[in-house]
């Protein structure tokens, strides 16, 4: 097959613009982001809440927290504070049409990082087909069995994967393959389905 160099794009034409001039936006997630989320999903106001209730109520408290922490994880960092990352993530996708691992681990990460900005965690895979976290200190874990209740807190971080991939409109199947207590890490396997 022989190339018919009068229809084919030159390179420059090709090639993605990283920097555009007169726009400045870091690569890091934004401070102010991880200080709003904090303020409005607070973890020590969560498991205050919990206190008193029955298994059944405080399993939806936690399941509603993981849902409001992430749509708002969400709302801000692809609005009041996006980065050059977000951007970038966002363009790549629009131009190859590939979006996981990338867009749902972003939202992933970024809730972590702004509604627990102490914990250990750490993505030991990511793929076009699966992506893999570990969470190896967990302040909504610690904080939980401070207060001596002893309901699994699973549910927050399920709730949110679930928004996260709602809004990347990525079909995946969750799973939690570790847990804290038992493995010394809590494990979530993220798999496209076909």
């Amino acid at each position: 097959m022989t190339m018919n160099w009068k229809y084919a794009k030159p390179i420059k034409e090709k090639l993605m613009t990283l920097e555009e001039p007169g726009k400045t936006l870091p690569f890091d997630a934004d401070r102010r982001l991880v200080d709003e989320v904090t303020a409005q999903c607070d973890i020590k106001a969560l498991v205050e809440s919990l206190k008193g209730k029955d298994e059944k109520e405080a399993q939806q408290a936690i399941m509603t927290f993981g849902r409001r922490l992430m749509e708002l994880t969400i709302e801000l960092a692809d609005g009041k504070y996006i980065d050059r990352t977000g951007e970038m993530v966002e363009k790549v996708t629009r131009q190859t049409g590939i979006s996981f691992p990338h867009r749902f681990e972003r939202y992933v990460e970024l809730a972590i990082l702004a509604s627990r900005p102490t914990d250990r965690w750490n993505i030991t895979k990511a793929t076009t087909k699966e992506l893999v976290l570990q969470v190896s200190s967990c302040s909504l874990n610690k904080a939980m069995s401070e207060a001596g209740l002893t309901l699994p807190c699973k549910e927050m971080c399920l709730a949110s994967f679930e928004v996260a991939s709602t809004k990347t409109g990525d079909n995946l199947n969750i799973e939690m393959t570790k847990t804290l207590p038992k493995d010394g890490t809590c494990e979530f396997t993220f798999s496209l389905r076909p």
